[in-house]
C-alpha cells in the first residue's frame, strides 16, 4: 500500500500484519481516496474464516457508502439526501450530522448481509464468522470527520503529544469498568456486539471535529493488546505524511516485540 491522498485534508497510509502467534491474518484494511473513506476490520470466528467476515464487511460498507452517499469529492446533493431524511424523522440538522443516520444503516445493513450467511451455514444465533468495524470518512471543505464503530477496534486522535480513544470498545470488560468493577473482571477481548453474529446491532457514529495539526490512528486490538497508550503515542511523535509507511511499521515491530498474540492492523492519516 502507499501513501494515499485524501481530499484536501490527509494523508494516509495503512498496513497489517499476522503477528507472531497466528498463520492467518483475518484483519481488513481499506482506504478509498475517492470517497474519502478509511476503513479497518478485525474478523474473528476461527479456523482461517475470520478473513471472509472481515473482508466482505469492509468490501460492503465501501460499496454502501458509494451507492448511498454523496461522493466526498463532489457537492452535497440535498435532492435525494433529502428524501431519504424525510423518510426517517425529518429533522433539520447538519447534513454532515444528518448522513451519520445513514452510515449507521449501511453499517446495519452489513451486519444483517453477513448474519444471513451465518445463518444459511446452519451457524446457531449468536455464533458463526463475524467482525469488528472501525471507520472514518471526510468530506471536502470541512473540518468535520464522521467516525463509526462496532466492537473493539478503536480510532484515536493524536493532539500534540495527546492521544486520546475517539471511540469506546463494545467490550464487557470495558462495560465492567463504566460499571464501578465490581466482581472478576471479564477477558478483554469478549465483545457484546460485532458485525455478523447477531441479528441486530447498534453502531456508534459520531463527527469529530479536527484542527491543525491532529493526526489519526484506526488500529485492531492486536496493537493495542500489546501496547499502552503512552508507548503508541511515543511512537507516533513527530508524524508527517513522508513518515506514514515508517511509523506505521515501527507500531507493529513494536506490537510484536511484545508478543505479537493477535493480527495487527493499522491506518495512520496526517496532514
Amino acid at each position: 500500500m502507499t501513501v494515499t491522498r485524501l481530499l484536501e485534508s490527509y494523508y494516509a497510509y495503512g498496513l497489517s500484519d499476522p503477528g507472531l502467534a497466528r498463520a492467518a491474518n483475518e484483519d481488513a484494511i481499506s482506504i478509498n481516496a475517492a470517497a474519502g473513506l478509511c476503513l479497518l476490520a478485525d474478523g474473528m470466528g476461527g479456523h482461517g474464516q475470520g478473513d471472509v467476515a472481515s473482508r466482505q464487511v469492509v468490501a460492503s460498507v465501501n460499496d454502501l457508502i458509494g451507492r448511498y452517499l454523496p461522493a466526498a469529492a463532489e457537492p452535497f446533493a440535498p435532492s435525494w439526501f433529502e428524501r431519504w431524511f424525510k423518510r426517517r424523522d425529518g429533522a433539520d440538522r447538519d447534513s454532515l450530522e444528518r448522513q451519520l443516520d445513514l452510515l449507521a444503516d449501511i453499517i446495519r445493513e452489513a451486519n444483517r448481509t453477513l448474519y444471513r450467511d451465518n445463518q444459511a451455514r446452519g451457524a446457531a444465533e449468536g455464533c458463526g464468522i463475524g467482525t469488528t468495524l472501525v471507520g472514518c470518512r471526510l468530506t471536502r471543505g470541512s473540518a468535520k470527520m464522521q467516525v463509526f464503530h462496532v466492537g473493539d477496534s478503536r480510532l484515536y486522535r493524536l493532539r500534540g503529544n495527546a492521544l486520546q480513544a475517539l471511540t469506546k470498545d463494545h467490550s464487557l470488560y470495558r462495560q465492567w469498568q463504566d460499571t464501578g468493577r465490581t466482581g472478576e473482571a471479564p477477558p478483554a477481548n469478549r465483545l457484546y456486539q460485532a458485525i455478523g453474529p447477531k441479528p441486530a446491532i447498534v453502531p456508534d457514529v459520531q463527527l469529530v471535529e479536527f484542527a491543525a495539526g491532529d493526526s489519526f490512528l484506526l488500529c485492531s486490538d492486536g496493537l493495542t493488546g500489546m501496547l499502552e497508550d503512552g508507548e503508541i503515542a511515543d511512537l507516533l511523535g513527530g508524524l508527517t505524511p513522508d513518515n506514514l509507511p515508517a511509523k506505521a511499521g515501527a507500531l507493529i515491530d513494536a506490537a510484536n516485540a511484545n508478543g505479537g498474540t493477535d493480527n495487527i492492523s493499522v491506518i495512520l492519516l496526517c496532514q
